[in-house]
């Protein structure tokens, strides 16, 4: 292989690697939005099974589980916050990865035209060669006449 075919292979080693690295990022992310969801789901399920308790009677108990419900709120509210935060991350980075991917597929055509010219190239130099020879050959052959 001839370098600049051989710079190209090393630059579609590097591609791929940048795309792998963005993959991996990408899936921590994506993990990262699932746990929030997770939360806010079981934040749900906590604030509906907290339902029963304030028909109890007891005002302390009322004000008790007001205030829990209240908390539940808030924190549901923030995971709901950090969700969106983490979604919009998670967009940037999945931009960032198809334009990774791009570029390696740039980078792969370039190398294959380049490989397949170099090929070509070689097919015509052995051509040529071949034609010298049996060029050489036919004109020995009618000097012996």
């Amino acid at each position: 292989m001839n370098p600049p075919i051989r710079q190209l292979d090393l630059l579609l080693t590097l591609r791929r690697r940048d795309g792998e690295k963005l993959e991996t990022e990408l899936a921590a992310k994506r993990r990262l939005q699932e746990r929030y969801r997770r939360n806010i789901e079981r934040l749900e399920q906590l604030n509906a099974a907290s339902g029963a308790t304030a028909a109890a009677g007891h005002p302390a108990l009322a004000m008790n589980c007001a205030g829990y419900k209240s908390h539940l709120a808030g924190l549901k509210q923030t995971q709901q916050q950090d969700l969106r935060l983490a979604e919009a991350d998670a967009e940037v980075s999945r931009g960032r990865l198809e334009a990774a991917r791009r570029r390696e597929e740039q980078v792969r055509q370039l190398r294959e035209a380049l490989a397949l010219d170099w090929r070509h190239q070689m097919q015509r130099a052995e051509q040529k060669r071949t034609d010298e020879t049996a060029g050489q050959a036919w004109l020995r052959g009618r000097g012996a006449w």
